[in-house]
């Protein structure tokens, strides 16, 4: 079994920056810059923004001001989100399938991060089909993530697809949720692409885990994980020791320090939970419970401007 680490390592590896391109001001809104922006007068030079900043209006204005139309940055990578299995609709058209929970999910987080990104499916259960559709996709993807719904058989069609016409490993990760991951590349490009667990809650787990960190990288972004911050429990949590467990959470924040309490199994939805956290509680590998009063690491899910 892998642990989390040496995936985010294999992940990491595989990719750099995207190769800058210079573009109007209007362009650059989302993007990082790939340069060191300065002006200089009699009195010399004078740093505006520096190579990795990531570009919101007041830097427009800023870069306006002081007459600059153009800029160097790291283009916004476009992010490909497959989805397949014949059992599976574009939620709200047919109510006797499976919505297409991970198409959208995963679509709406790789467009928030910034990412130009594209749906694809709900593809249906067919071999030649998926080879087709990846195909097509390799000439404006920069990276493809694909889920399945919960058919073992959709999964083991996808993995034949992608292992003949590319390089990747189909792995246990140490994890839980998202144990299973698939990561390699397709394509004369050499496209990298991911396969995601096909429950939701381990999808959505596995992106912030392992796609968010590859996606803001081809940004340009030098910061690529969520923040992780100790807290203290509000109540006793048990968790499995064979792996590293990522448990929902909400963190709450009193007098500069934090605290942290589970919403797992809190709600009658199995999803709700996915709704209401904004955390997650890390409990390392080896450890079977954590109790109330005790400093545990959580990662922050909601804090692009600290991550």
């Amino acid at each position: 079994m892998r642990a989390v680490g040496e995936h985010m390592d294999i992940i990491l590896d595989s990719v750099a920056p995207l190769e800058p391109l210079e573009v109007g001001l209007l362009g650059s809104v989302g993007c990082v810059l790939a340069q060191d922006v300065t002006t200089s007068d009699e009195d010399g030079v004078h740093m505006l923004l520096s190579r990795g900043t990531a570009i919101a209006p007041r830097h427009i204005a800023l870069l306006a001001a002081a007459g600059l139309g153009r800029v160097l940055v790291h283009p916004r990578p476009r992010v490909v989100v497959m989805t397949i299995g014949s059992d599976l609709a574009n939620p709200g058209t047919n109510p006797e399938l499976r919505p297409d929970i991970n198409g959208v999910a995963l679509t709406s987080a790789s467009t928030a991060l910034g990412a130009m990104t594209f749906r694809v499916g709900p593809l249906a259960s067919d071999e030649n089909e998926i080879r087709s559709a990846i195909e097509d996709q390799l000439v404006r993807a920069d990276v493809i993530v694909a889920a399945c719904g919960i058919s073992a058989a959709d999964y083991d069609l996808l993995t034949t697809v992608l292992r003949s016409i590319g390089k990747v490993d189909f792995v246990r990760v140490s994890m839980q949720p998202g144990g299973a991951q698939g990561f390699g590349v397709v394509g004369p490009d050499s496209t990298p692409v991911f396969v995601l667990p096909g429950n939701p809650v381990g999808a959505l787990l596995s992106f912030d885990i392992f796609v968010r960190p590859l996606i803001r990288r081809l940004m340009g972004h030098t910061k690529l994980h969520h923040r992780i911050v100790e807290a203290r429990l509000k109540e006793s949590i048990d968790s499995v020791p064979e792996v590293t467990q990522y448990i929902r959470a909400h963190l709450s924040s009193t007098g500069g320090s934090f605290a942290v309490e589970s919403v797992e199994n809190s709600e009658d939805h199995p999803l709700a939970g996915l709704g209401t956290a904004d955390a997650l509680i890390i409990v390392p590998s080896g450890t079977k419970s954590h109790k109330a009063g005790e400093t545990v690491n959580v990662m922050q899910l909601d804090s692009p401007g600290t991550s």
